[in-house]
């Protein structure tokens, strides 16, 4: 019995440790010397600190951050706005990673429509309309818990970007998963991109073809290169010329 308990400690004891060196190892990864010196410095607060904390796409999560201290320093002017908010998890982080500006937060809200699921391959063609239908307006902005810069756009992309049409965005994420709002998300969004302005398109991978079809075309249209973030997804940066 008494082997057993010693055993059962032991092994207890393992555990803990094994699970305390992956945490440590998971906090690290993605972390540049910039993170490092500004979280020396004081410079980043204990709210974004512990979202970096909990969020588990760590490079994305530095993506994000990276470039939204870019914009500041910088001093690219512009608005942020998100397409494919669904509960909120990223629009809180894009957010609190500068508050100061206005967010547009573009979503049905009841799931996707028909009409874009139409066509699709991959894992999209798998999804129904009452997929991510399981959100509300009033539970997105507690989970934000922003202030008045917070503007959400309930409805059909991108016949709500009409809202919007006179803006001027500094950074833009899609996460729309499908086709026709990715690409609707493209055009839309890229020419009212300030200078130095960037486009994060989400699951840019050979699961999403919808996604890596939208993203594709509207490249070829445009100047410039697509830059790989190397998250669990595969995310598609594009920034605008500041030439």
């Amino acid at each position: 019995m008494i082997h057993i308990l010693s055993y059962s400690v032991l092994i207890l004891f393992l555990i803990v440790i094994i699970y305390s060196g992956w945490i440590l190892y998971i906090r690290g990864a993605g972390r540049n010397e910039e993170w490092k010196v500004a979280l020396r410095e004081g410079k980043i607060s204990g709210n974004i600190q512990r979202m970096e904390f909990f969020y588990p796409d760590k490079i994305r999560f530095f993506a994000w951050w990276s470039q939204a201290e870019r914009l500041k320093k910088n001093r690219i002017e512009g608005a942020y706005a998100e397409l494919g908010v669904y509960k909120g998890d990223s629009a809180r982080i894009l957010h609190y990673l500068d508050p100061s500006r206005k967010f547009h937060l573009f979503d049905t809200f009841t799931g996707f429509t028909e009409k874009d699921l139409a066509g699709e391959t991959g894992e999209a063609a798998t999804y129904q309309p009452s997929n991510f239908a399981d959100t509300y307006i009033n539970k997105v902005l507690t989970r934000i818990s922003g202030n008045e810069n917070i503007i959400l756009h309930p409805g059909y992309f991108p016949d709500t970007a009409a809202e919007v049409a006179s803006e001027q965005f500094a950074l833009v994420n899609l996460d729309a998963d499908l086709y026709a709002p990715t690409r609707a998300g493209l055009e839309f969004f890229y020419p009212r991109l300030a200078k130095g302005g960037v486009i994060f398109v989400h699951d840019y991978n050979n699961k999403w073809p919808g996604i890596l079809k939208a993203v594709d075309e509207f490249a070829a249209t445009i100047p410039g290169e697509l830059v790989r973030v190397n998250d669990k997804e595969g995310t598609i940066m594009i920034i605008k010329s500041e030439d």
